[in-house]
């Protein structure tokens, strides 16, 4: 992340770690979690926040539980630095709906900075699922990347081409780095069809092929979404 106008910096660092059990439905215990480990890893790797997921936490009582007040004990010592707590379930639905709803690095950052224990994770991602966001320029931005390759078929097409392919063919206006940026998403969310590379682009099947591919992959996840929330 760059700098914002005035200079001052917006980039973080974190420490991401994976708890499991062995017997399926238990929870994690807060001696296994290891809040003075997790802070000692963080500052070992000079990080803002350490982020730990797991099948479950003991939690139930919130804010009251011993291992919330160890994580807000850490959080007032430690100003600008934190640890998250989030549910497999609910870090899976995070990286199905990150590039959908396009929630880039400054986004993210709001759920470390505001949630310490799973049960405010879970409730910072639905709200970011449900949120209604403006639909990127998907189709227009597979069409000019396939223009440019059936105009440029011995050559590889950099995102200056797509740039200017945009401006002067779909009347549209994007800079560089928003083109790749939705180049990154598209390659996501159509893996196999798009490749998005550090300077080019390459589209491996025509623009309503990946369309189709990625309404297919969102509408089986939001049925998934909707199956589980009717289950809990």
């Amino acid at each position: 992340m760059g700098g914002t106008a005035t200079g001052v910096p917006q980039l973080y660092k974190l420490v991401l770690e994976a708890k499991s059990k062995e017997k399926p439905g238990t929870k994690v215990t807060a001696k296994a979690v290891g809040v003075s480990d997790l802070a000692r890893h963080r500052r070992k790797y000079n990080a803002d926040y350490s982020v730990v997921v797991g099948p479950d936490f003991p939690t139930t009582q919130k804010e009251k539980s011993a291992l919330a007040q160890m994580i807000k004990d850490d959080r007032d010592k430690n100003p600008g630095k934190g640890i998250t707590l989030i549910r497999i379930e609910d870090m899976a639905k995070l990286v199905r709906i990150v590039h959908p709803k396009t929630a880039n690095l400054k986004k993210l950052k709001e759920l470390f900075e505001q949630c310490s224990i799973p049960e405010e994770s879970a409730q910072w991602i639905n709200n970011l699922s449900a949120e209604k966001t403006e639909k990127p320029p998907y189709k227009e931005l597979l069409d000019a990347i396939y223009s440019e390759q059936k105009d440029m078929p011995r050559q590889a097409i950099g995102y200056d081409n797509v740039v200017t392919c945009l401006r002067k063919d779909y009347n549209l206006t994007l800079d560089k780095t928003e083109v790749i940026e939705l180049c990154k998403a598209l390659s996501k969310m159509a893996p196999g069809y798009v490749f998005a590379r550090k300077s080019t682009v390459e589209l491996n099947q025509r623009p309503d092929k990946v369309l189709q591919a990625i309404s297919s992959i969102t509408g089986q996840c939001a049925e998934e979404d909707n199956k589980k929330s009717k289950t809990t």
